[in-house]
């Protein structure tokens, strides 16, 4: 009993890190006040601070360090408790409840491993051929739906995969490589589209209000085909050069030949659940061009169709008993954080702020294109919610890229992506899908994902402008 309570305490390095995180509350408190900023803003981005801090120290178990977020807001006076309850519950959450029982469903039944037998007979014992056949399927789905939905398909795959190679949790580098590679592939494929991701539309929808700049869906994929190409494989590489995943075994692939066989034809609850899964796809689909097809809604809907008997291989009771409530319920605290990071003006001013700073020498289109993406992937894994981040970035980039004569075309790719793709911490839509099958820490993303985001720096700066200036977007 005592080496059980002493594995369970906490230990100093824990402690040393909780310990700064009350110092960095208390500090913002008593700081004087900031030009610009009003306290409530000030507080939110202190209490953020402090509990990204214990996000990727894992000081905390992630969701008990979410709800304290939530309630240190109003007891910090940056809103009250019923405000930081009723924004924590949002129709995103709904949207990814939806994706999380696809997830569940999809997971009970032969589904899986039918497709896992089909990759393996293509790549065999090659981890690394595996891993690109694997992310390049991710990619292509993602072109035709939300990243999150796609990445929500192919997890139950990457599951079984992984439990026939007996790949174990927090351990193997193929785990890692492959919880990591199902949401930064689904990113890669959402940028190709104006489809591919809801802050496409969103993003569109803003610079055609704010600045009459009216893209349509050929236009986008002229420069957005380029990039998912060059993000795909460049994320493929990176994540193979620094997981080094173990090779998958023979016997496991014997195994996952001889349990297909065995199988025989796929039954009529499992056919019944991927009709129910494809329709809500194919509804989420069209809610980009039909604004009454609320995402939510549909997600709802489909939760409810997958408990009807004979629907579904689960039960209502095991679909809700498997499904990650953690994670959700770290989402919904999240949510409530990114809403007044946007309502306290605190999104603004850490753009305002950043921009003003830069040198006289700087303020050249092409550092100041580095400037903003640079900001905007921040921003992003500070507030990982997407259309948050494409509320605060669009009107101050679009402005910033009149002043400095920067194609319109070119700003607004750079806020979608931006707001899109969040690749060092696990907090957004997308890579929370994969974090919550518990195969990989926080710390391992952070310590790959400043790769392609300076990557991506890099190529909105130099590739983006290019490809505008050839194809005569202004």
């Amino acid at each position: 009993m005592s080496e059980v309570l002493m594995r369970a305490s906490l230990r100093p390095r824990n402690v040393a890190c909780i310990l700064l995180a009350v110092a960095i509350i208390a500090a913002t408190a008593l700081a004087p006040p900031t030009a610009g900023l009003t306290y409530e803003g000030r507080m939110v981005l202190g209490i953020l601070g402090a509990g990204i801090l214990l996000w990727v120290t894992e000081s905390l178990p992630l969701p008990a360090t979410a709800l304290l977020i939530l309630v240190m807001m109003p007891i910090m006076g940056v809103c009250t408790f019923d405000e930081a309850y009723a924004n924590a519950m949002g129709s995103t959450v709904f949207f990814l409840m939806g994706a999380f029982a696809f997830t569940v469903a999809l997971d009970a039944t032969t589904i899986p491993t039918r497709i896992a037998a089909f990759v393996l007979r293509w790549s065999g014992t090659d981890t690394n051929k595996m891993l690109l056949g694997f992310m390049c399927a991710t990619a292509f789905l993602s072109f035709f739906m939300s990243d999150v939905a796609a990445c929500g398909v192919f997890i139950s795959v990457g599951k079984r995969l992984l439990e026939l190679n007996e790949a174990e949790k927090l351990k193997s580098p193929m785990g890692k490589a492959m919880m990591i590679a199902i949401p930064w592939a689904s990113y890669a494929g959402g940028c190709a589209v104006m489809t591919g991701n809801g802050c496409n539309v969103i993003t569109v929808g803003l610079f055609s209000s704010l600045f009459g700049v009216n893209m349509n869906f050929i236009e986008w994929s002229m420069l957005g085909f380029p990039f998912c190409v060059i993000m795909l494989f460049s994320s493929w590489f990176i994540i193979t050069r620094f997981f080094k995943p173990e090779p998958i075994t023979q016997a496991s692939i014997d195994a996952t030949m001889a349990e297909v066989s065995d199988m025989g034809r796929i039954s009529r609850p499992e056919v019944m659940t991927i009709v129910i899964i494809a329709l809500a796809m194919v509804f989420w689909i069209l809610s980009s061009w039909f604004s009454f097809l609320n995402t939510a809604m549909i997600a709802i809907f489909a939760i409810v169709l997958l408990s009807v008997p004979g629907c579904s291989t689960l039960e209502f009771k095991g679909l809700v008993s498997r499904m990650n409530w953690g994670v959700l319920l770290m989402i919904m605290c999240i949510l409530s954080v990114a809403h007044f990071v946007v309502a306290t003006g605190a999104g603004d001013w850490m753009v305002a702020a950043v921009v003003a700073a830069l040198p006289e020498s700087w303020k050249v289109p092409v550092v100041v294109l580095i400037v903003l993406s640079t900001i905007g992937a921040i921003v992003h894994n500070i507030v990982p919610v997407g259309p948050a981040v494409a509320g605060i970035l669009a009107y101050p980039f679009g402005v910033i890229a009149g002043d400095f004569g920067i194609s319109m075309y070119c700003m607004l790719m750079v806020v979608a992506w931006q707001a899109s793709l969040a690749y060092i911490l696990p907090l957004d839509c997308v890579p929370i899908l994969t974090y919550s099958t518990g195969y990989y820490k926080m710390s391992d993303m952070v310590k790959v994902g400043w790769i392609p985001t300076v990557l991506l720096v890099a190529l909105t700066s130099t590739l983006l402008p290019a490809l505008c200036m050839l194809f005569g977007f202004a």
